[in-house]
């Protein structure tokens, strides 16, 4: 698993970063989710290695332009690339409106289904997807905004060799559907593959969120997740300056709550422009490090963040 950042600044673009974007890919699976979309988006993932082919799911996190103003034109040259297959996106109803405007407006038709999930409309807080969950969660900014728990989902299974053969079951074709996660009839018994087999490694979660004044909103969703992305657009100080009525947090509060909260990785993101260039986000570093132990990252445009697995072994099962 892994996070690919397309824009780290806020606001507006600079010879430095560029707006809001972030991938999110899987290892058992070419598919990805692309979270926020900010202008030039597409511009960043063609730098990249990161196929329009295989991205499945779009999630936006709030109304403002350096989040969404991309999605317009990533979608048309995906249509002009000749992409069949169904896009997915979750997004506030706004986004959606704005999308279909455009649409209208620019006269593009999509040769592919566009499934979009309004957020305010959704019965649940989780989406199910072949490839990973996608849970949203409420945060704080002078618009509504969220955050997006993305968790893993296929895990290859391994046997538990020791139990089958404490059990008598002998090697055969049923070993493979017990793997692969199907019970299976042995010697008229019914054989339940999660007796007999277990996942490979520990599932694993990420939160990336829109911006949010208030990290402690993630409280009931953080037990256990791997990384944390959040924004830090100033630092204490800097806010203080510049005034709370900017909804965003800054490093010393997000640093607080990922120390207090134990979350082993923060990545931080969204940087104002003053920050923007050669040693102007030191200080904003220092003050992370200052309240947080973990693991600290500022993210920069292209950069790519491994989120390493726990093994799992039979003895744990």
């Amino acid at each position: 698993m892994q996070l690919e950042f397309l824009g780290t600044s806020s606001g507006s673009p600079s010879a430095f970063r560029n707006v809001s974007g972030a991938a999110i890919k899987f290892e058992k699976s070419k598919k990805w989710v692309l979270v926020d979309c900010g202008e030039g988006t597409q511009h960043q993932i063609l730098k990249s290695k990161l196929s329009l082919y295989q991205l499945s799911l779009i999630c936006i996190s709030h109304i403002h332009g350096d989040h969404c103003y991309g999605l317009p034109g990533l979608l048309a040259s995906m249509a002009m690339s000749g992409r069949k297959e169904a896009v997915h996106i979750v997004a506030p109803k706004k986004v959606i409106e704005f999308l279909h405007a455009t649409f209208s407006l620019t006269d593009l038709a999509l040769p592919f289904d566009l499934k979009t999930n309004a957020i305010e409309a959704l019965n649940c807080a989780s989406l199910n997807f072949d490839f990973c969950k996608i849970e949203v969660i409420t945060l704080k900014h002078r618009v509504p905004s969220f955050g997006f728990k993305v968790s893993e989902t296929l895990i290859p299974n391994k046997l538990k060799i020791s139990l089958l053969k404490q059990h008598g079951i002998a090697t055969g074709p049923h070993f493979n559907q017990l793997q692969m996660g199907f019970d299976v009839e042995y010697q008229g018994k019914v054989l339940v593959s999660n007796t007999y087999a277990f996942p490979s490694w520990q599932p694993r979660s990420v939160i990336v969120c829109g911006d949010n004044e208030k990290p402690s909103l993630l409280k009931g969703h953080i037990d256990g997740v791997d990384a944390l992305v959040h924004e830090a657009t100033y630092t204490h100080k800097d806010l203080k300056k510049v005034g709370h009525h900017t909804g965003h947090s800054d490093a010393k509060r997000i640093a607080e709550f990922a120390n207090q909260t134990n979350v082993p990785l923060l990545v931080l993101t969204h940087f104002s422009a003053r920050y923007h260039g050669p040693g102007l986000l030191d200080n904003l570093e220092e003050e992370a490090h200052t309240y947080y132990q973990g693991e600290l990252v500022l993210a920069s445009d292209g950069l790519m963040v491994d989120i390493p697995k726990v093994l799992l072994s039979e003895s744990l099962e």
